[in-house]
């Protein structure tokens, strides 16, 4: 009998820690940014968060992203963005951010993410830009 329950617990363990992990939903173009509501034409940019409660919030890029953990620094989503390069989503922490300008018009610049530094600085290279990492992307929108 406590054999039994032990390895009852064991399972329950292992279910709980299963489930406890989060991974990113697909971002497709055409979804709609949570924070400025546009939607998202370059899916290699996008972004999202997934809250405590499984919710999901799209975003246009890193930059909108940034912007609305901001302006909401209480709430402590998991947080994804997509490598540029590969299309497959990582933690932003592993990334080199670069800015580039989307609109000539309006100045507004949104940032590419790289999980390879030498993928950021041949793009920065590109657009005469420096990679920037997380923390400063973040700093930048505050």
């Amino acid at each position: 009998m406590k054999a039994l329950r032990t390895a009852g617990l064991a399972l329950l363990s292992v279910v709980v820690l299963s489930c406890g992990s989060v991974a990113p939903i697909k971002i497709n173009a055409g979804d709609q940014c949570y924070r400025c509501h546009r939607y998202i034409h370059n899916d290699r940019v996008a972004t999202e968060t997934i809250d405590s409660n499984l919710f999901v919030s799209k975003f246009l890029g890193p930059g909108c992203m940034a912007k609305y953990l901001a302006a909401h620094p209480d709430q402590r989503p998991s947080i994804f963005v997509t490598d540029y390069t590969s299309g497959r989503m990582m933690a932003p922490q592993q990334a080199f951010y670069v800015p580039e300008l989307v609109d000539r018009n309006t100045g507004e610049i949104e940032y590419r993410a790289y999980r390879q530094q030498a993928h950021a600085q041949g793009f920065a290279a590109e657009v005469d830009a420096i990679p920037i990492t997380w923390d400063e992307l973040l700093a930048s929108a505050r």
